[in-house]
């Protein structure tokens, strides 16, 4: 099975020279459903940032869908975050209609309107939200307005979704809706990561765990 995600040997260090994370190994193949548990502080968003290359390690490899994000030059960098979804911890959604916030980020990627129009309904229908298209987001309940964040971020058609922290907040029902969504997600053929503070609903989830603990990975 191909490995879409892979960290090895890394370690990084704090503005005050401590090390925060240490001897990091992570792997997620294609199509496979991962989540990185930790507390609050543990280094998840980091370790995410590391990723995506948004911050670099000053030991170890990290390779995405192939790539060396160590070694990809400003526009190949680009290229490759296209390939992936990054939703961010605590999404805000613009003011606009749940369909106008996918169309205005299709037509910023380049999407004619057409395109866009195609992309942003069939995002809207997987996620469950496409009964809401024309409803204000900021209209939405806490678990669609998180919903609609998924939509967004997966509207342009990624191979990779990365997800920080989408049950945050939620309460069991909640949380288990944003599961299933994240579950169908995945089995639509995307390779998903996502950092949760969540223990108890990812272990009980039958997807694979790496608990994030003192800076190191352990499996479960």
């Amino acid at each position: 099975m191909a490995v879409i995600i892979q960290v090895s040997d890394l370690n990084f260090f704090n503005k005050d020279g401590l090390l925060v994370l240490e001897d990091i190994h992570l792997q997620v193949n294609h199509e496979e459903f991962v989540f990185l548990v930790g507390p609050a502080e543990a280094g998840k968003s980091l370790l995410l940032r590391l990723i995506l290359g948004e911050v670099h390690p000053p030991r170890g490899q990290i390779l995405v869908h192939g790539r060396n994000i160590g070694r990809l030059n400003y526009q190949k960098h680009i290229d490759l975050r296209q390939k992936i979804g990054v939703m961010p911890q605590g999404f805000v959604p613009l003011p606009k209609t749940v369909i106008g916030n996918l169309l205005f980020k299709l037509r910023c990627l380049g999407n004619f309107i057409e395109e866009a129009e195609e992309k942003a309904t069939a995002a809207l229908e997987e996620i469950g939200l496409a009964d809401k298209r024309d409803q204000m987001a900021v209209e939405l309940s806490p678990v669609d307005q998180i919903k609609l964040g998924l939509a967004f971020t997966i509207c342009h058609e990624p191979v990779i979704l990365i997800c920080d922290e989408p049950l945050a907040g939620l309460n069991g029902s909640n949380a288990e809706d944003i599961l299933q969504t994240l579950g169908r997600i995945n089995a639509s053929g995307i390779t998903t990561l996502v950092a949760t503070r969540n223990r108890e609903i990812a272990e009980k989830s039958g997807h694979r765990v790496m608990i994030l603990h003192d800076g190191t990975i352990k499996k479960l």
